[in-house]
């Protein structure tokens, strides 16, 4: 936070800390860093597309299936108009400033391995939640997400969700591996069929520090 401090009373700090300030530099480092504020950027994505036993390019229809049918399709143009006002103001080593989705709040934050957790508290019950919030540092943050679509000769399913905790981490970025817990295969070769396919979109929301 900035301070109003008077001219007089700069000038008779100048004046005694004259031959501290060499001394100071180094113990002032860490609390003159704040506030730091990292936003939003851009959204990197990619796609897996598992068909007739194999990986390959997904094709345009299914692609436009997926925007338009599934009702999960995640749209990079969208996502970051959208999010092109979104960022986190560190404020200490301890407190960060989230803006996201059209909400602000202040909250504790930790980085443990990599990856940024905040402590949220539900207004409704006042319980504290651990959340995942992001992959990376004070430099660079990723949000992290992804959708699956399974489609088969009569059906079509799918689901969408953000990486909330850290029993999420192993399943980012979402491959044919983790996520057979969602469908009844268990090799690639058994997608077999016209009708069949699997589609994975991994998608990041990437913060950049200012």
């Amino acid at each position: 936070m900035k301070k109003v401090i008077f001219a007089a009373t700069l000038l008779f700090l100048s004046i005694i800390n004259t031959s501290c300030d060499n001394n100071d530099d180094n113990d002032k480092t860490s609390e003159n860093q704040y506030p730091i504020t990292v936003k939003f950027s851009h959204v990197e994505e990619s796609f897996s597309f598992f068909k007739n036993g194999e990986e390959t390019d997904v094709p345009d229809d299914v692609l436009a299936a997926y925007y338009e049918n599934t009702g999960i399709g995640f749209n990079k143009a969208e996502i970051e108009e959208e999010n092109k006002d979104d960022y986190f103001q560190f404020l200490s080593d301890t407190e960060v400033i989230v803006a996201q989705y059209g909400e602000i709040y202040t909250v504790d934050y930790v980085f443990e391995d990599g990856f940024l957790y905040i402590n949220y508290i539900d207004e409704d019950d006042g319980e504290t939640t651990k959340l995942l919030l992001g992959k990376g540092d004070l430099n660079k943050l990723e949000y992290l997400y992804s959708s699956i679509v399974l489609k088969e000769e009569n059906s079509r399913s799918g689901s969408a969700s953000a990486y909330e905790d850290a029993g999420d981490i192993p399943y980012f970025p979402t491959t044919f591996e983790n996520s057979i817990n969602f469908h009844n295969y268990e090799n690639i070769t058994d997608l077999q069929g016209d009708e069949t396919y699997l589609l994975i979109h991994n998608v990041a929301d990437v913060y950049i520090k200012e």
